[in-house]
């Protein structure tokens, strides 16, 4: 089960990286380095709110949008100049965010790495197949099929 849990993991992260290309043309190699914004970010907001049982829940909203003002902001500054360019120049360029974007957070957050506890509501397991499962792994497996319903809606129900 906890195969399958990455699997839906991997395939809420992939299917980001599918609709950017499939909108703008462009194969963004940076795409894993703004998951890393959107996880530092979440550990700044837990921080900042410790002893709250609600941080975590309110960090998991709040980070996602910070990420999305990070890419619309770069999107307007720099991608838009390169929509009609030669492929390459979208891989140089993307790659060069990757550079940038990995020196912004070492610098901003350090080397160390950084984690969030878990919430109390995720914090436990359930015995499936007589075996403890942790909770937080039913969150994934629960979330990835809502949003790939979600997105087949989208785009095959709307216009």
């Amino acid at each position: 089960m906890s195969g399958l849990s990455v699997g839906m993991f991997l395939f809420l992260v992939s299917v980001g990286m599918s609709l950017i290309f499939g909108v703008t043309r462009i194969v963004n190699l940076a795409h894993g380095s703004f998951y890393m914004v959107g996880a530092y970010l979440m550990v700044t907001l837990v921080e900042v709110l410790p002893d709250r049982p609600w941080a975590f829940w309110l960090a998991l909203l709040v980070a996602p949008l910070g990420v999305a003002l990070l890419g619309a902001v770069i999107e307007v500054g720099l991608l838009r100049l390169i929509y009609h360019r030669d492929p390459l120049m979208q891989l140089i360029l993307t790659f060069g965010l990757i550079l940038v974007i990995s020196t912004l957070v070492l610098l901003a957050w350090g080397p160390d790495n950084k984690s969030v506890s878990r919430p109390d509501a995720l914090a436990g397991s359930v015995p499936i197949f007589g075996q403890p499962f942790p909770s937080y792994y039913l969150l994934v497996l629960g979330l990835a099929p809502v949003v790939a319903l979600g997105l087949w809606l989208i785009f095959y129900r709307t216009r």
